[in-house]
């Protein structure tokens, strides 16, 4: 035990005695994380296919100077 008199490993709670976390919230916090990061990873395409569509013109003007 630690100063506050928690347990230094584990939580101290049988978990044989805990209910199951229900199937259909675990299955919406999963969808939710999917839904997010494949938003995010389309957003960031997009943002890199944008730079890289204009690079050439901003490298060709940077070379000619």
């Amino acid at each position: 035990m630690d100063e506050d008199g928690l347990p230094l490993m584990g939580s101290g709670i049988d978990l044989t005695k805990v209910p199951a976390v229900q199937q259909n919230r675990t299955v919406a916090f999963l969808n939710q994380f999917v839904l997010h990061s494949v938003q995010f990873l389309n957003r960031f395409s997009t943002v890199c296919e944008e730079k890289l569509e204009h690079f050439p013109t901003h490298f060709m003007k940077l070379v000619l100077l």
